[in-house]
């Protein structure tokens, strides 16, 4: 159960700091959230809640964000 809790507890701040960044790129410029990297995504979430992510996690949280907020993933390469 605790087990549980803690892989949400995971996901959801690793959602916000995903979230975060297409967002504050929206902001920025129509195309800003085209341009959020995975090392941004990676750096961020090490910096606000000390989580270090692999390459191919920060890609699926940047993808998730991205699609949540109604941007193509089209254009993103793969990570393999």
């Amino acid at each position: 159960m605790l087990q549980k809790m803690r892989a949400r507890q995971r996901h959801t701040r690793l959602m916000r700091v995903a979230d975060h960044l297409v967002r504050e790129a929206a902001v920025i410029s129509s195309d800003g959230p085209d341009r959020v990297t995975i090392a941004q995504v990676a750096c961020l979430a090490f910096a606000r809640h000390q989580l270090r992510i692999t390459d191919d996690e920060a890609a699926d949280y940047l993808a998730a964000a991205l699609v949540a907020r109604g941007h193509s993933t089209d254009h993103r390469p793969s990570t393999d």
